[in-house]
C-alpha cells in the first residue's frame, strides 16, 4: 500500500521536479552566449582553415604533377574537395549575424565567402584539365598554381578577426580571386 501511495502521489512530483531540472539547465546552457560563440568560432575557424588547407594541397600538387599515379592523387583530392563542402559558414551567417560580425569583422564576410565560392568554382575546372590528364595545361598553368598556394598560406590564418590587418588580408583575397578568374 505504501509503495502504491508512493508511485501515485510522489512519483509525479518527482518527475516534474527532474524535468524542472533538466529544463533550466538547457536554458542555462542556451544564455551562456560565451560558450556557444566559442563552440561557433571554433567550428568556423577550423573549417575554414581546413577548406583553405586543402584547396593549398591541390594546387600545390597540380604544379608538381609529372606522371599517371601523380594525377590519379590529385583526382582523389579534388573528389574530396568537392564533395566535402563544410556547412559553418552557412550555418552561422543564418543562425546569428551578430556571432558572425564577432568571428569576421564585417568588411571581410563578402570576400571571405566570395573566396570560397570561387575556390570551389576554380577546383572544378581544374577537375576538368586532371580528368583529361592534360599534362601539358597543368604545366602551363605551374606558376599560376604556385602562387595560388602561397597566397593561401598567407591568409590560412585568424587575421579575418583583426581590423588592423583587414586591408593585407583582403588584398591577398582579391589577387587570389583574381588569379583564379583568369
Amino acid at each position: 500500500m505504501q509503495k502504491a501511495f508512493f508511485l501515485a502521489v510522489l512519483l509525479p512530483f518527482l518527475l516534474i521536479s527532474c524535468t524542472t531540472n533538466k529544463v533550466s539547465t538547457e536554458s542555462k546552457l542556451f544564455d551562456l552566449s560565451s560558450k556557444y560563440y566559442g563552440y561557433v568560432y571554433g567550428t568556423f575557424n577550423h573549417d575554414y582553415s581546413i577548406r583553405l588547407f586543402e584547396f593549398g594541397q591541390i594546387v600545390k600538387k597540380a604544379s608538381e604533377v609529372k606522371n599517371e599515379r601523380d594525377i590519379d592523387y590529385l583526382k582523389g583530392r579534388i573528389d574530396a574537395f568537392l564533395l566535402g563542402r563544410p556547412g559553418s559558414v552557412g550555418e552561422i551567417a543564418s543562425v546569428n549575424k551578430e556571432y558572425l560580425d564577432k568571428i569576421i569583422i564585417p568588411e571581410l564576410q563578402q570576400p571571405i565567402f566570395n573566396l570560397l565560392n570561387e575556390m570551389e568554382l576554380y577546383i572544378s575546372n581544374l577537375e576538368k584539365i586532371v580528368e583529361e590528364r592534360n599534362f601539358q595545361k597543368l604545366n602551363q598553368l605551374q606558376a599560376e598554381l604556385k602562387e595560388l598556394y602561397q597566397l593561401e598560406r598567407t591568409i590560412n590564418d585568424d587575421r579575418y578577426r583583426n581590423p588592423q590587418e583587414k586591408e593585407r588580408y583582403l588584398a591577398a583575397i582579391e589577387k587570389m580571386e583574381k588569379i583564379m578568374k583568369k
